[in-house]
């Protein structure tokens, strides 16, 4: 394992949590750290976070990276398989007594990002259509991915003065945008940061070669250059 070591508020960043969230982890052993600093700081390796994201994330990175095969259960072909699938998640959440109260905003979320796959790529999809959905009700996290046109390339058809990645991302999330269908139906992205802005749910956004990460029960918006690009979107929420 690599020896990179990273603090406590980088952990909780990438993984999309609080520093808080750590800490209970910390003492309950679900995530603890490699070690404590002399100052009292919890120290991570950065591949011990990466990890524990796990393969579901890796497999889906894997897909729209590497062009690698995708397992066919996490498959959504159409926008009714994915409704189906979505549907089904719901129903397990459900049942978990301590998603009681967000669990339908979960849902919302997730419906929102891989909707917007099916909508903005209809007819037009470059490669491989559909979309990878996946969760791990253990992990608290759930991986949306597809290999569209991506956020870019679907707004510069309304908005041809964007020049990057990054200015498409955060307009996404951010901006308004009128448009006939399906470019419209981005406005949902700005739906997804108010929920998370009031509610315990993360969440890391790639599209291109620009990556967002909006932290749970914060408005904040993140935006940097991502390490590795690819066309489409990724989506990881964790909650």
């Amino acid at each position: 394992m690599t020896e990179e070591l990273i603090t406590i508020s980088e952990a909780a960043e990438i993984l999309g949590v609080s520093i808080d969230t750590l800490r209970r982890w910390d003492k309950s052993g679900k995530l603890k750290p490699i070690k404590i600093s002399e100052a009292g700081y919890r120290l991570y390796y950065r591949l011990q976070i990466e990890l524990f994201l796990d393969n579901l994330f890796n497999l889906a990175k894997n897909w729209v990276l590497k062009n690698n095969d995708m397992p066919p259960n996490f498959y959504c072909s159409n926008s009714a398989v994915f409704q189906t699938r979505l549907t089904q998640m719901q129903d397990t959440l459900a049942k978990v007594a301590d998603l009681s109260s967000i669990f339908p905003l979960i849902i919302a979320v997730a419906g929102e990002i891989g909707n917007n796959s099916f909508d903005h790529n209809l007819g037009n999809w470059p490669d491989v259509p559909g979309t990878f959905f996946a969760y791990d009700i253990h992990k608290r996290n759930i991986v949306l991915a597809d290999r569209g046109l991506g956020i870019f390339a679907t707004l510069k058809r309304v908005k041809p003065e964007l020049n990057t990645d990054q200015e498409a991302l955060r307009m996404a999330f951010t901006e308004v945008i009128s448009g006939r269908a399906p470019e419209s139906r981005g406005n949902g992205l700005k739906f997804v940061r108010k929920i998370i802005s009031e509610n315990p749910i993360g969440l890391v956004f790639q599209t291109g070669d620009a990556e967002l990460i909006l932290t749970k029960e914060s408005s904040k918006l993140d935006i940097r250059p991502s390490t590795e690009s690819f066309r489409g979107c990724s989506a990881l929420i964790t909650f």
